[in-house]
């Protein structure tokens, strides 16, 4: 069977001026993934690569390039989910590691590792803990200050002066000083960024980065390192016979609450894909008690299920925010296709915007589009599950921001 690996750099508000260096980014992601399945790597190997590529740009707000605390500093969530060992490694508020999802990788890696007198390996790590762990088991490790890109420090140098400006009775904000970055503030700073991948032995895996939300409080966890909730991974999911791999991004204070990747897996079991999907985020997230007095509702998801019966893998991607960025590529294309879906600002934070690709098994792209009708439990929300034709009218083109490559 083919391998498949699919990338994402969140679900937030992507300036439309930066899309095509975000998916120059997803392509190379997705490439060097890729290089790692046809040398041989897993599904676990491959995710892990592509998200480290992610964190190293200073774009994306995971590893380098992070959003900033309140304090000035940059405090990392990552976790890691291997499909086929049910194991889950994680970190969280982690500072000083330059690559967090690799340090997630290594204490997963660590728990098939007994320690002498009957000491527990751990699962997650936090804080300088975590750090303390990465340097004594061969992590890189860095000064604080290394992971601080001078975009990062403009947009806390600018929200703190609007911060002060505001408590002062300002009427309102100052813009940022760039247009683009005026574009995604406006939208929220929520590009969490991360990895879903099925090898060419059916094994599937998930990985998830954030800097978290910006000016959060130090020592804040968001989802991306909470079991359950920034990423899963699960061969056989419930005994269903097809695996399923879910990388999640959003708010994570929302996504926590309501166990946002395991739902979305339970979801993709179904073979009503579209309309399951769509029902379940609609009914266990946009309308979920979990979240009451919560709005605008902000989440994300990379979902790929693959049925090792008919060797079809499907990738899913959701958002509730404006803009959610996606790149896939399998191990027989020459290149990475790459793609940013909008929703329209009237339904933000209230709707779901679904879409999907299908690979393998010589079946043709899904191309199923329809609308869930608000009823009486769904007043004011919709889902929507777009395929070919529907995306051709969104942000499906490579050529619109960059040049492609040669075949």
């Amino acid at each position: 069977m083919s391998g498949v690996v699919a990338v994402h750099v969140g679900a937030g508000s992507h300036s439309s001026s930066l899309k095509g260096e975000y998916k120059k980014l997803m392509k190379e992601a997705c490439v060097q993934a890729m290089e790692i399945l046809r040398g041989g790597g897993n599904a676990l190997d491959a995710v892990c690569t592509a998200t480290q590529v992610l964190e190293d740009s200073p774009r994306t707000n995971a590893g380098f390039g992070s959003s900033l605390t309140g304090q000035g500093g940059v405090e990392c969530d990552a976790s890691v989910m291997d499909g086929h060992t049910l194991r889950h490694g994680a970190v969280g508020a982690v500072p000083g590691v330059r690559n967090p999802v690799l340090l997630a990788r290594q204490i997963l890696d660590a728990q098939s590792q007994p320690l002498p007198g009957g000491l527990v390996p751990p699962s997650f790590l936090a804080g300088r803990g975590a750090q303390v762990w990465a340097a004594s088991n061969n992590v890189e490790t860095c000064e604080d200050g290394e992971l601080i890109a001078e975009r990062s420090q403009r947009i806390h140098e600018e929200s703190m002066r609007n911060i002060q400006r505001l408590e002062e009775g300002g009427a309102k904000r100052r813009r940022y000083a760039l247009p683009e970055e005026e574009e995604e503030m406006q939208g929220g700073l929520l590009d969490t960024v991360g990895a879903v991948c099925v090898d060419g032995s059916g094994y599937v895996a998930s990985a998830v980065s954030s800097g978290g939300l910006l000016l959060k409080h130090t020592g804040r966890v968001g989802q991306a390192a909470v079991y359950g909730c920034g990423c899963w991974a699960e061969n056989n999911c419930d005994g269903s016979g097809v695996s399923v791999g879910v990388s999640t991004t959003g708010c994570g204070e929302h996504l926590i609450r309501t166990m946002f990747a395991r739902l979305c897996a339970r979801a993709a079991i179904s073979p009503e894909l579209g309309s399951n999907i769509t029902h379940a985020v609609t009914t266990h997230f946009l309308e979920s008690d979990f979240l009451e007095g919560v709005h605008p509702r902000m989440a994300g998801a990379l979902i790929l299920r693959h049925d090792p019966q008919g060797g079809i893998s499907d990738l899913y991607w959701l958002h509730t925010t404006r803009t959610m960025g996606v790149c896939y590529m399998t191990t027989s294309d020459r290149k990475p296709q790459a793609q940013f879906s909008e929703l329209a600002e009237d339904k933000i934070g209230i709707s779901v915007n679904l879409q999907s690709k299908s690979f393998g098994g010589g079946m043709p792209v899904v191309t199923t589009s329809g609308d869930i009708q608000p009823g009486p439990s769904h007043a004011g929300v919709s889902g929507l599950l777009v395929g070919e034709e529907e995306r051709e009218k969104s942000d499906s083109s490579d050529d619109d921001e960059e040049e492609e490559e040669p075949g």
